[in-house]
């Protein structure tokens, strides 16, 4: 594993890389969920670079784990910036050219609009518990989220991975996603341009809900596709299914692989 540090949209991002990125292979990069960072990832990239032989790259957004604090609040176009401007940044920075994207929540979603953002360099995707769609049901996710900041520990556990950016990092998430003109919100237009193939994995106990996300891909999506919601596992499938979405993005990279001869 080896660390970097770049420069995307004027803040210092930290990253990090299991394998050699030479531009010869294709690159898995691995986009994390809104209260997460690298170190959430746990043990998953370097079994990622195990299972696919590709180099894997791992970096922590704006406001969040290594990376530099966040300054004010966020408004919901933060998911279009980060996959728009923030993530090109990155691409040149590391000269990929190639990349196969692995996302989780926020960052599912965010992996989803990248594709369609950068069609030339995204191979395909690979998205966890997406959250592509809202209803009130995940509106009301937010509340239970807020509450298990402020006295059920879940500050504390954060603090961990994020430090004294924990607070900031939390407000930034939670103010965009916490009310109920949240439901609004879409992003149809961006997933009926995405062409690469695209593989979602929901969890049916997921606490924040599925089946708008899942129905959003479906009506809107024109890529091939394939969607799955497991019984029994909540909404972080990338730990508790492994096994199921290690298979998912070894055929979404055959897919994609297929998709170039």
């Amino acid at each position: 594993m080896q660390q970097h540090e770049f420069v995307a949209s004027g803040h210092r991002l930290s990253a990090w890389s299991w394998g050699r990125i030479d531009g010869t292979r294709p690159v898995v990069v691995m986009l994390h969920g809104g209260l997460d960072c690298t170190s959430t990832w746990k043990d998953l990239p370097q079994e990622i670079a195990d299972t696919t032989q590709l180099p894997v790259l791992s970096y922590d957004r704006w406001g969040y784990g290594g990376s530099d604090a966040l300054t004010g609040g966020r408004e919901r176009s933060y998911r279009l910036e980060e996959s728009g401007p923030v993530f090109g940044d990155l691409l040149r920075h590391f000269g990929i050219e190639r990349a196969l994207l692995f996302g989780h929540s926020d960052g599912g979603a965010m992996s989803v609009l990248a594709a369609a953002a950068h069609p030339k360099a995204v191979l395909g995707v690979c998205a966890c518990s997406p959250t592509i769609a809202l209803d009130l049901h995940m509106v009301r996710g937010m509340d239970t989220a807020r509450r298990a900041f402020e006295h059920g520990g879940l500050r504390e556990r954060l603090m961990r991975h994020h430090g004294d950016k924990t607070d900031s990092m939390f407000w930034g998430w939670h103010g965009p996603w916490s009310t109920d003109d949240a439901v609004e919100w879409t992003m149809a237009e961006q997933i009926a341009e995405v062409r690469c193939p695209v593989t979602a994995i929901f969890g049916q106990a997921d606490d924040y809900g599925w089946r708008p996300s899942a129905s959003a891909l479906v009506h809107h999506g024109r890529m091939r596709m394939e969607v799955t919601a497991l019984p029994g596992v909540g909404h972080d499938p990338q730990h508790k299914a492994r096994d199921v979405v290690l298979a998912a993005l070894q055929r979404t990279l055959r897919a994609a692989t297929a998709a170039l001869a």
